[in-house]
């Protein structure tokens, strides 16, 4: 590189012109002493500060080494993207990012064996009933006018139900063993209860004298649950997609009592299904109503699929959801949570509506959810709304939640730990395939308001990680999961509170990835790739012309106490709307990394710690002797920079004291504008 001048301007060194053709970061972290190496977190210095139990080695594969972050996330998005229509591969892929994972199909199909059993039934349906009953220890009725419907049965869809059933029978042995050890030391209804707690009473759960919880917490076999719920999600998918291709004959409504739940074949009629115990569904079509089911209901009743395959179809927690919205709900944040619409509490539970514009409206665990389970929402097609109050959209606890929308316009509504979130041992995700959709955190209703700022909430939303802080209470914290969403295409709109979209709280990772489109980001504080304490919060949009806005602090690549913040711009003609800390701003030891590779941008903020700056704060402590960055990078375009800081311009790279005053030794800022095209791949 060769530098014409170096100019001193209200204390910030100004080098022109730019020139080279190595990486751009390297270049600009040179200009600091650094290189990518030596801009990273030490693990010494880390261990000063404690940490949370049940820390992600994933997680530490970002967090400890920052560079990586650009081709991993391109390469999650891809791979979410292309699993879109194989959920038994994403199901499989969370257990592995969790570490408690295991790769059933590695070499061969886990249910080869349960669908040969079935195929070889005489009378398949029938024999699978019969097989349930038996593995209940339960005698089956000799007589009853189901079995006899039963029977009438087309032979072929037969076989598909006796393999699911099949499917289901094996899944609850996994599950059975995942809480072998927890059900011997608590009663397992005591369990689900506590996890089914109330909003309002949502911090007693992980309360330092809640001993169940705890024994839960050290007891719960991850790998075997995961294991059951990878190989019914297969089964799952498999009788879903045969029976779109088989006819179900009109007239054939058929509800077969068993141990474990009703079995319900109905055909394209209009349905109504009212809270019960299912162990599965399978409708042929109609515009159906769905109250309070497609849930783990009890201990008791830990397994419960629902196959849709025609209708614009209702999945309501109740009936008077129909005509009331979320918001509208007088005691939504103290009544006890109940399951539904894939969510799950100490089990499974599989929603998969094939087609039609739905509309799924519920309060909590719900939509592709878990606490200590799978929890798993799938529409294949339609323009859907989906609306929740906290737990849902893709959120887990000690589990794994799914939402997966294949095609269609698309709005998601809810309040708190939606669209995406991860809290400890858990991978919440939400992956929209394509279609203009709209993602909103309540920000209006403050029924959660934040610590930063009481005039919004917490929202934790799309694509948060998020864990237990303890050090200034009971001392017992835990490290957060992992929480994803993925858009793949289309022109869409995300707004949120506090903590949102690509945010991750307390070695929690949080990641959201936009594949195309003109989109809006609309936030107020830890939003838009940015992380607090110990944790890593990245945003990544591949093309579009983009518009970014966050009205209070910490936002747009900013790191905050030993945590990272990755903001990825990789197309398009964008406008950035920047508070203080942002757009590659590092505090207290953090590091905010903020890349645009193309385009022709605005950046519209005021003077402060952004545009590549970073302030330690705290004076005469271990932190002086620790790193904090702040690094801006644009690559490409021609762009606009605020005349009231004359230092940042095209084809220009600064830096820049740090924010402390007088500065701090480990206290550094660097931006740097150049023309160079530049891919994750390239990092």
């Amino acid at each position: 590189m060769r530098v014409a001048a170096c100019i001193l301007l209200a204390g910030v060194c100004l080098f022109l012109p730019v020139q080279g053709d190595t990486d751009p970061f390297e270049r600009a972290l040179a200009q600091l002493g650094l290189s990518k190496h030596t801009a990273r977190f030490n693990p010494l210095d880390l261990q000063n500060y404690g940490g949370g139990d049940h820390r992600l080695p994933f997680f530490d594969s970002l967090h400890l080494d920052p560079w990586r972050v650009p081709f991993v996330v391109q390469t999650l998005r891809q791979g979410c993207l292309q699993d879109a229509r194989n959920i038994a591969n994403l199901v499989s892929t969370a257990s592995l990012r969790l570490s408690e994972g295991t790769r059933r199909t590695l070499i061969g199909d886990p249910t080869e064996k349960l669908k040969r059993k079935a195929d070889g039934f005489k009378q398949p349906l029938y024999e699978a009933v019969t097989a349930i009953y038996l593995e209940a220890g339960q005698k089956m009725p000799a007589q009853a006018a189901w079995i006899t419907q039963m029977r009438a049965i087309p032979p072929q869809i037969q076989r598909l139900l006796a393999y699911l059933l099949m499917a289901t029978i094996e899944a609850r042995r996994w599950r059975e063993l995942a809480f072998r050890e927890a059900f011997a030391h608590d009663n397992s209804q005591a369990l689900f209860d506590m996890l089914c707690q109330p909003p309002a009473e949502s911090e007693n759960l992980q309360d330092a004298f809640n001993a169940a919880y705890w024994r839960l917490v050290r007891a719960v076999d991850l790998k075997a649950l995961f294991a059951g719920a990878h190989d019914l999600m297969l089964a799952s998918e498999r009788v879903a997609a045969e029976l779109q291709k088989t006819p179900i004959p009109s007239g054939l409504r058929v509800d077969i009592p068993t141990p474990y739940g009703i079995i319900a074949l109905h055909d394209n009629q209009a349905d109504t299904y009212n809270p019960q115990r299912y162990l599965l569904i399978v409708d042929a079509g109609g515009n159906d109503t769905y109250l309070g089911v497609g849930g783990t209901s009890s201990a008791s009743h830990p397994i419960t699929v629902v196959i849709d395959l025609q209708g614009d179809d209702r999945y309501l927690q109740h009936s008077s959801l129909a005509s009331l919205s979320i918001e509208a709900v007088p005691d939504r944040k103290t009544r006890r949570i109940s399951p539904c619409i894939g969510g799950a509490v100490l089990g499974y539970a599989f929603v998969l509506d094939m087609a039609g514009s739905d509309l799924y409206r519920s309060l909590g665990i719900t939509q592709g959810a878990s606490a200590f389970g799978v929890g798993v929402l799938v529409d294949s097609a339609g323009d859907d709304r989906y609306e929740c109050y906290v737990n849902g959209q893709g959120s887990a606890d000690w589990g794994i939640g799914l939402l997966v929308d294949r095609a269609g316009t698309d709005r998601y509504h809810g309040f708190s730990m939606v669209q995406g979130y991860g809290g400890t041992k858990g991978y919440g995700l939400l992956i929209d395939v394509e279609g203009n959709d709209a993602y909103i955190a309540d920000n209006q209703k403050l029924d959660f308001p934040s610590p930063q700022t009481a005039q919004h909430n917490v929202s934790l939303a799309q694509g948060a990680g998020y864990g237990r802080r303890a050090d200034y209470t009971d001392g017992r914290s835990l490290a957060g999961g992992i929480g994803i969403l993925v858009d793949g295409a289309g022109n869409d709109r995300y707004s949120c509170g506090v903590f949102g979209q690509g945010v991750g709280y307390w070695y929690g990772l949080g990641i959201l990835s936009d594949d195309g489109g003109n989109d809006v980001y609309e936030g107020v504080w830890y939003v838009q790739a940015a992380s607090a304490h110990f944790a890593v919060g990245v945003l990544e949009d591949v093309s579009g012309d983009d518009r970014y806005t966050a009205t209070m602090n910490m936002a747009q690549g900013a790191g905050h106490d030993f945590s990272l913040g990755w903001l990825i711009e990789l197309g398009g003609n964008d406008i950035y709307h920047a508070p203080n800390l942002s757009l590659g701003g590092g505090n207290a030891n953090g590091i905010g990394v903020f890349w645009d590779a193309a385009g022709d941008d605005r950046y519209e903020v005021q003077p402060s710690i952004t545009l590549g700056r970073s302030s330690i704060g705290a004076r005469n402590t271990l932190r002086e002797r620790a790193l904090c960055l702040g690094l801006f990078c644009d690559t490409a375009g021609k762009d606009t920079y605020p005349e009231s800081l004359p230092f940042a311009r095209d084809n220009t790279l600064w830096t820049q004291p740090g924010g402390s005053q007088p500065p701090l030794l480990r206290e550094y800022g660097v931006g740097i504008d150049c023309e160079q095209l530049l891919k994750p791949e390239d990092l």
